[in-house]
């Protein structure tokens, strides 16, 4: 079953784009064209709901044992045996939890390009297929060899999704474009990554005379301080790079800029997850000594990306550069946090990961319709939503209100729980990130409120309605964050085994020190 959860996305995506292109080729009639053309969608989004199927099918499984106890489901299969490398995947609470996530935010996306006016849906839909199969094998797999190689997979669909069905403004054809800019820090970081990987089998090979990539191994490989710490550096580059910290964080805005809504959640809703859960599985297991040693900087770096892109939102009067900027500090936030270590701040993360993601996802769900009602990105154009768009207002207030935290809402489980853990060890540090969180809110409030009033010239604004796609979509991410608000002991009994075995790198070394 788990071979089928990873790779029948992909082989949803392939079909569908194989249809596409036989239907192009065959058909000539206008009309059969626009008949068949929706083909490739209808493709993709059952193959992904027959995925969901199955992760909600394994998550079943897994609440049903015991809190304590360990739960994973394991494929082994040799690929490379001369260099040790193994098609090695282990499905476990965490991984369970962030898959089951991506494919729920990529039912949406699908439901959600279907208005789009899309060039080449078949390409497009293989795309979006392509990357979730990538990422969810970032998310099983435990070999360094083949993470590096779905790490860099990854970034093939988001170059496309950003290139070719992107949203250009007028001045925005610049020598590096949004696109441009993230293949390039990608490549920079990833090639740090493999040295990094190479260098820790070598070592590896060195004392026992065997090759393997293997995580789950090498994290036994004893290794020196320093050389820890240089090959630290390899993955914490890559990972921050994807997150984004500042000051590494210029081709998240131009992405967003130039992508149409879909691509927007795509890029926010599933490619930065990857990071933070690349430090969660593979950084603090396979360098903990280096990761205690890194933390007061990574701390540093992470509460200055929170106040910065809090004070830059302040500024922003294109809605998608706000949201960005928004996703910027709360990615902040949640960096600085893993880096407390205590296993209730993780468990926080874990929420924090859910909820930060859906309720972003919401508002760039939101920054979609209101350019199709107000047809500008300029958040001082947004006027009288109220009395313009039906129910739209209360959607936005919502995801407002979510980002910011509210109780009866999945962020403020997350918020609550990574605070209280992080207190425990870091009292200041603590209050700094709550101060940086409450100027998050102030700017989010002091830029989005606006949008609700203001007087509009009746003569000129008929009112308008959202259609029952939109409603549902809004609708159905609500429900999860309200859901998972309510009721977090779905999501931490699951992930529990898997936060606190990594909890216990991090304490092996500091009762060792």
């Amino acid at each position: 079953m788990l071979l089928w959860l990873v790779f029948l996305p992909v082989i949803g995506g392939f079909i569908g784009w194989l249809c596409n292109v036989f239907l192009q080729r065959n058909i000539a009639a206008t009309n059969g064209q626009l008949r068949w053309q929706c083909l490739p969608m209808m493709v993709a989004f059952t193959t992904i709901l027959i995925t969901l199927i199955l992760a909600i099918i394994l998550w079943i499984n897994a609440i049903n044992i015991e809190p304590n106890s360990s739960w994973n489901k394991e494929v082994n299969i040799d690929w490379i045996p001369l260099l040790g490398i193994h098609f090695h995947l282990v499905l476990d609470g965490l991984s369970l939890v962030v898959i089951t996530v991506t494919l729920f935010i990529v039912l949406l996306v699908i439901v959600n390009s279907s208005k789009e006016n899309l060039s080449n849906v078949g390409l497009f839909y293989l795309c979006i297929s392509f990357m979730t199969s990538a990422i969810m094998m970032l998310f099983v797999i435990t070999d360094l060899f083949l993470m590096f190689f779905f790490w860099e997979a990854v970034a093939i669909p988001i170059y496309f999704l950003i290139s070719l069905w992107g949203r250009r403004d007028l001045n925005s054809q610049l020598r590096f474009n949004g696109a441009n800019k993230f293949l390039i820090y990608t490549q920079i970081s990833s090639l740090l990554m493999l040295i990094s990987i190479v260098s820790l089998a070598l070592i590896n090979w060195n004392l026992t005379a065997q090759w393997t990539f293997d995580y789950q191994i090498l994290t036994k490989t004893p290794i020196s301080t320093n050389t820890e710490f240089l090959l630290m550096l390899g993955f914490l580059a890559a990972f921050i790079i994807r997150i984004p910290l500042v000051p590494f964080h210029n081709w998240f805005i131009e992405a967003h800029i130039e992508s149409s809504t879909s691509g927007s959640i795509m890029i926010s809703g599933l490619l930065l997850n990857t990071a933070t859960f690349g430090l969660l599985r593979f950084v603090i297991p396979l360098f903990p000594n280096a990761s205690l040693a890194i933390m007061p900087v990574i701390s540093t770096v992470a509460m200055f990306t929170v106040f910065y892109a809090a004070l830059l939102a302040f500024n922003q009067t294109d809605i998608k550069k706000l949201i960005a900027y928004i996703h910027i500090a709360l990615m902040g936030f949640v960096t600085a946090i893993i880096y407390s270590g205590t296993v209730i701040a993780f468990q926080g993360v874990v929420i924090q990961m859910i909820a930060i993601t859906l309720a972003i996802v919401g508002m760039f769900m939101i920054s979609g319709l209101l350019v199709e009602c107000y047809l500008t990105r300029n958040i001082n154009q947004f006027i009288g939503l109220k009395e313009k768009v039906r129910y739209l207002s209360s959607f936005t207030l919502f995801f407002m209100l979510a980002v910011l935290g509210i109780p009866g809402t999945a962020n403020f489980v997350g918020n609550y729980m990574m605070l209280l853990g992080s207190y425990t060890s870091y009292p200041y540090y603590t209050v700094l990130l709550v101060i940086g969180l409450l100027l998050l809110s102030i700017s989010l409030i002091m830029r989005m409120q606006p949008i609700f009033y203001g007087a509009v010239d009746n003569g000129e604004v008929a009112k308008q309605f959202i259609s029952k796609k939109d409603i549902l979509l809004l609708s159905s991410v609500l429900i999860v964050l309200i859901f998972i608000g309510l009721y977090p002991k779905v999501v931490l009994d699951v992930s529990y085994s898997t936060v606190n075995q990594t909890i216990q790198y991090i304490t092996a070394e500091r009762v060792g020190e």
